[in-house]
């Protein structure tokens, strides 16, 4: 049997990991469109844009589930880690740049979830 601990550190890390897929899948299919004549009409024929929206979707889901199991004073923290991690993602995948402001803030925020946040678990 899992402990409640875990299960809820794994719903956390999904909820965290889906939210950076998701904008990944929304910014490839808007890189992708971008010079059609019909922007939404090519927006919408992205399967990575559903796929996005998947993750959306799975992504709330699962937050509803762990809001059962952790108080909202911690999975909120945790929950923003994406504000860190899709910059990351962004340079990595699409080869964006950043600042030093913009490495040493996502560093900022990831040691704040780590103190505010994970404390609770």
């Amino acid at each position: 049997m899992t402990s409640p601990v875990v299960s809820a550190a794994g719903l956390l890390a999904f909820c965290v990991a889906a939210e950076i897929a998701r904008e990944l899948c929304f910014k490839a299919a808007a890189n992708d469109a971008h010079d059609a004549p019909n922007y939404a009409l090519a927006l919408a024929l992205r399967p990575i844009l559903w796929l996005g929206l998947a993750f959306w979707i799975s992504e709330a889901i699962c937050l509803v589930l762990t809001l059962e199991k952790v108080p909202l004073s911690v999975a909120y923290p945790i929950t923003n880690l994406p504000y860190a991690g899709i910059p990351l993602a962004g340079a990595l995948l699409f080869r964006e740049r950043l600042t030093r402001a913009q490495v040493a803030g996502a560093a900022l925020i990831t040691a704040g979830v780590v103190l505010v946040g994970a404390s609770g678990l």
